[in-house]
């Protein structure tokens, strides 16, 4: 019988908790990708086809994916070592010039030139998303990419306070760049968080300390339907099982959080959403505060406590937004 733990986290040392985070190093691994907004009005229907005519009035770009996990790392005072597979093309310089904008390092991104950069176009008219538009390629990287993600693990691991995974199964993530990862933060005794993919199989992810799916991606791997608070703990434990993680925390939008250990024990936290504008980016800020706070001495239950704060904040804003430890305190 799984053990439910009611906890109450102290603000101050939450607070502290923040402080302690400033300056840490966290290898961030995965797809990375470049997120295009074309913000307008929408006030005619297209004379050649029943679709809207939407008036551009403004166009943003932002990193996406894994790089907006290392956007997040920044924001929040760290430092991120971004490790992905980009192609030759305008999108990969946007994104070069976006990670210098946010004062990343981008020495460690590696170039596969007949690849494509991940574009993700939003057209966003009067504050509703209209289509998306996605370039990008699926395939895995080649042998000779992979041996070059490879080297800068092995050089970047050591380094780092801590480590993410960001799989979204576009090719980079493959099963020898997971077990070569694993492999390497065990024997440096570096703790890896996991942000997985449910097309990818949980076998991918044996060595992870800690994973974090959201609802669906959950289902997924548990092969579990989740409709109520038992199939929720019997898809956690399931998942526990099937990767041998530490831990796992399944992400569950407006019902909050829940945190599931190898002692059996559960524990449940709310959401601290108030107002929800986007969801899009809200796990990234999730696994980029759970592990920063993880790096810091923080336990698993008041990192996620922080890491629920924060991404009740991310949600606030348009689109996938990073969040401040300014932000976060004044909402503690």
């Amino acid at each position: 019988m799984a053990k439910e733990h009611k906890k109450h986290a102290d603000p101050k040392r939450l607070r502290s908790l923040l402080k302690l985070i400033k300056g840490k190093k966290i290898l961030v691994v995965g797809d990375v990708g470049v997120d295009s907004y074309m913000m307008g009005k929408v006030e005619r229907i297209s004379p050649e086809a029943p679709v809207p005519v939407i008036h551009v009035q403004e166009e943003r770009l932002k990193l996406g994916l894994a790089a907006n996990v290392a956007d997040n790392i920044q924001a929040l005072g760290a430092h991120s070592l971004l490790v992905g597979v980009i192609g030759k093309d305008k999108a990969a310089e946007d994104m070069v010039k976006l990670l210098r904008d946010a004062r990343a390092r981008v020495g460690h991104l590696v170039e596969e030139p007949y690849r494509k950069t991940i574009l993700k176009t939003r057209m966003v008219a009067q504050n509703q998303q209209l289509i998306r538009i996605d370039h990008e390629s699926q395939r895995e990287i080649s042998q000779h990419t992979e041996d070059k993600v490879i080297a800068e693990l092995r050089r970047l691991v050591p380094e780092a306070d801590a480590i993410i995974l960001e799989d979204y199964a576009k090719g980079m993530v493959t099963p020898t760049v997971a077990k070569t990862l694993f492999k390497l933060a065990k024997k440096h005794k570096k703790i890896v968080a996991v942000d997985p993919n449910l097309k990818t199989p949980s076998s991918l992810y044996k060595g992870a300390t800690l994973l974090t799916p959201n609802t669906g991606e959950a289902e997924k791997l548990s092969g579990t339907k989740i409709n109520c608070e038992a199939s929720l703990k019997k898809a956690g434990h399931k998942i526990l099982k099937a990767t041998n993680a530490p831990a796992v925390i399944i992400t569950r939008g407006k019902d909050g959080m829940a945190i599931f250990q190898k002692d059996g024990s559960v524990q449940l936290i709310p959401t601290f959403a108030k107002e929800v504008f986007d969801v899009s980016g809200a796990g990234d800020t999730v696994i980029s505060v759970l592990t920063l706070c993880l790096s810091a001495g923080a336990s698993l239950y008041e990192a996620a406590i922080l890491a629920n704060v924060a991404a009740g904040i991310e949600v606030s804003k348009p689109g996938t937004a990073t969040v401040s430890t300014e932000e976060i305190n004044r909402t503690l």
